[in-house]
């Protein structure tokens, strides 16, 4: 094992009322944390959920007994205070484990990574990388004005441009100098981001890791991914409207 091999792998995702996304999610995490060979821990927090959130992360740590999830329940002012919630959890869980050793890997839960995705990154770390920068698509119907759309303004490649809360992976420590997520309530992956950059951390961008995302119209964050698809049925309806 190298100098910069992680020792344990922890998995944040943060849930309002996503009771229907989130058995989904949390499977395709189960599926990806069974590939890696380091201890795995899966941090669920739960944010004023009043639906059945709670019974389906139960369900789940029934049947992954090779990785261990925890629950984190609270009132969080913004989705920052959320992920920063996940990244105390984690502290706690491993307080004698070197956090330069430890890697956080981020989704949301009405996304599904795929099954490579933790062992793209510990092969990441391994190399020497601190940030990886990973892409999201959505779950759009193929045949939608709405996916032509998104597909003809991203480019899904190694070295793309994009920020996603939904895919993003960091080791601790670098995390932690930066003071992790800003408490903000909306772009507290992209300002993260930027300060870990600006810290001079080890980065890259890849589409390796792939997550798919819901395409749905009414999110849970102001201006967050649901906002943008919503961008996108104005930008068809326009272009609709403009060829009349």
């Amino acid at each position: 094992m190298t100098a910069t091999s992680v020792d344990a792998m922890a998995v944040v995702v943060p849930i309002h009322n996503e009771a229907d996304h989130l058995g989904a999610c949390l499977r395709s995490v189960a599926t990806a944390a069974s590939a890696v060979d380091v201890p795995t821990l899966l941090v669920t927090v739960l944010d004023r959920c009043s639906d059945d959130s709670r019974r389906v992360v139960a369900t789940a740590a029934d049947r992954s007994p090779r990785m261990e999830i925890r629950a984190v329940e609270g009132t969080f002012s913004t989705i920052g205070a959320v992920r920063s919630a996940g990244l105390n959890e984690v502290v706690r869980r491993w307080p004698h484990v070197s956090p330069d050793r430890i890697w956080t890997a981020h989704t949301d839960a009405d996304s599904v990574v795929p099954p490579q995705w933790l062992t793209e990154q510990a092969r990441f770390a391994a190399s020497g990388v601190d940030l990886v920068l990973g892409t999201v698509v959505p779950d759009e119907p193929r045949d939608s004005p709405a996916h032509r759309m998104w597909w003809s303004q991203h480019e899904l490649a190694e070295g793309h441009g994009a920020v996603h809360g939904a895919n993003l992976g960091v080791r601790l420590d670098r995390l932690m100098d930066v003071g992790g997520f800003p408490d903000n309530a909306v772009d507290e992956d992209v300002l993260t981001v930027q300060r870990l950059k600006a810290a001079g951390v080890r980065w890259l961008a890849t589409d390796t890791t792939r997550v798919t995302t819901s395409a749905r119209r009414a999110g849970r964050i102001p201006n967050g991914f649901a906002a943008y698809m919503r961008s996108l049925d104005d930008l068809v309806s326009s272009e609709q409207t403009a060829q009349l």
